[in-house]
């Protein structure tokens, strides 16, 4: 195995450092190489999530013949593992396999593990270096991405955590052939979400797309796209203070029926699905957006398996309420994000709150 890594496809410039994404078949080789340069400590801590313990073998392996001591830890598959328990126990087990502060936690998963241990990176003995290594479509072209770690807490997802970057992110699309069809569809929510942002070429070739996951050329090109869209807006704006924000279309009223649904109906995609339906149906109320625009992506995530219709068993007065609480609001405004047209995006609205009732009682 070669001991060098090759260019990477994207580098993102975010504040004073430089985010290197390395995005093809058989990435997760180059983990082991990334890691073992000059002036880089001896260790690795690979959190890896236990439904693709076979993805951790492979960075470890490549860890190990980089010449690093590595360190295996499995979480448990579910938005349940993002805790503050499950942290405290990563961080016991790093302590006792000896990271220290040059050696590096590698997340190998979707957006659970890459939060959790991306927070771990970010506050163990004050941060390590780490590397974001993303198993699943929906990690690849959002979550592990942008900096953003943490856990959940009762009262809200994602309410303790820190913005840290990694070192690298490493996508090996060969990993999507391995994913069951819900996982697929899940994160395709968000390339959709990129299409609505981006418009254009983009939002046309996502409304094309055949069966998930569709061709690799195409696929990884897609991917691409995604991840350029959101580092672009990420460079601009990594603590989350402006431009950010357009990134949360969809994840207002989509956390609210998450954490309605007890994070275990829908998965997350599932609940972006959602939350972008009725983010543009209160568009068309409070920006004149056309209705097309609501129906086109209806039936763009209908085709791809991803729910258009609320479950009745999640409560909507609840949904509305966990809103009010979101992080995203600041007391006063909802501060959801809202589109013109696709492409024509606008941040921090407060839309009538009838509205918004009206948007998620028409899901159901």
């Amino acid at each position: 195995m070669s001991t060098t890594a090759p260019e990477p496809v994207i580098t993102a410039g975010i504040g004073a450092r430089s985010v290197p994404v390395h995005l093809g078949a058989g990435a997760l080789a180059l983990v082991g190489p990334l890691l073992a340069g000059a002036g880089a400590g001896d260790g690795a801590l690979v959190v890896v999530d236990g439904g693709v313990a076979y993805a951790g073998e492979q960075v470890a392996q490549s860890c190990r013949e980089a010449g690093l001591r590595v360190a295996v830890i499995s979480v448990p598959a579910g938005e349940a593992s993002k805790n503050l328990g499950e942290l405290e126990r990563l961080s016991r087990e790093a302590a006792r396999a000896g990271i220290r502060r040059r050696d590096a936690v590698v997340a190998v998963g979707g957006g659970v593990v890459g939060d959790l241990a991306g927070f771990l990176a970010a506050s163990y003995q004050r941060g390590v270096r780490l590397v974001q290594a993303p198993t699943t479509l929906l990690a690849m072209v959002d979550s592990s991405l942008g900096g953003k770690t943490g856990v959940d807490l009762p009262e809200g997802k994602n309410y303790v955590g820190a913005v840290y970057q990694p070192e690298a992110v490493v996508m090996d699309t060969s990993v999507l052939a391995t994913l069951s069809a819900r996982e697929l569809s899940c994160g395709f929510a968000e390339v959709v979400k990129y299409g609505l942002l981006v418009g254009g070429e983009l939002m046309d070739m996502v409304a094309a797309w055949p069966d998930l996951p569709g061709p690799d050329a195409e696929l990884a090109d897609l991917i691409r796209r995604c991840a350029e869209c959101k580092l672009e807006v990420v460079a601009e704006d990594e603590f989350d203070l402006g431009r950010r924000a357009i990134l949360n279309l969809g994840h207002t009223v989509g956390h609210g029926i998450e954490a309605a649904a007890g994070y275990d109906l829908y998965h997350h995609g599932e609940a972006i699905s959602l939350g972008l339906l009725a983010a543009l149906r209160v568009s068309e109320h409070s920006l004149d957006l056309a209705p097309e625009w609501r129906d086109r992506t209806a039936a763009t995530l209908a085709r791809h398996g991803l729910p258009v219709r609320l479950d009745p068993s999640v409560d909507v007065d609840q949904v509305v309420e966990i809103m009010s609480r979101d992080k995203k609001s600041d007391g006063r405004a909802l501060n959801m994000v809202l589109l013109r047209a696709p492409g024509d995006v606008l941040t921090h609205q407060d839309p009538d709150p009838a509205v918004v009732r009206a948007a998620i009682e028409e899901l159901a």
